[in-house]
């Protein structure tokens, strides 16, 4: 006997133009507080360079979001590796698509979007499919 394969957590990269945005924004920052420094003059890019280029180089290996379809949750991840924010099953809310947006549908009955937009569109797109078919096959309320 053999058991279909789990469904896989969907992963969302950020889009192509935000990590190259914060390499060369901290690149150029460290070189420049670096010749301040050379100069004998102090710049704040000397510290904000290095975090930005962290940042960006990071991003580039690290999702901007994750989706588990078996729990129907959707994880933000910070650029740093770890979770920031959790939506759906997890906090008691659905998830679902309405057709433009991915909505959190929260206990009380408010609805508030899932911000997806830094991430890359045919990642998301799969985000959203995977949510229609959630919700085709979730019952009705």
């Amino acid at each position: 006997m053999t058991y279909p394969p789990a469904p896989q957590t969907l992963k969302v990269r950020y889009k192509t133009w935000y990590p190259v945005l914060f390499t060369v924004v901290g690149a150029v920052w460290t070189v420049v507080g670096v010749l301040n420094l050379l100069v004998g003059a102090f710049a704040i890019g000397i510290i904000t360079g290095p975090l930005f280029l962290l940042v960006g180089i990071l991003t580039f290996s690290n999702p901007y979001a994750s989706y588990e379809p078996a729990t129907g949750t959707v994880y933000l991840h910070s650029p740093l590796g770890f979770k920031a924010a959790t939506y759906g099953a997890a906090k008691g809310e659905r998830l679902w698509f309405d057709g433009t947006n991915v909505l959190r549908i929260l206990p009380d009955g408010r609805q508030k979007k899932v911000n997806l937009k830094i991430g890359r569109p045919e990642e998301v797109a799969q985000v959203v499919q995977a949510v229609g078919a959630a919700q085709q096959q979730a019952p009705q309320q």
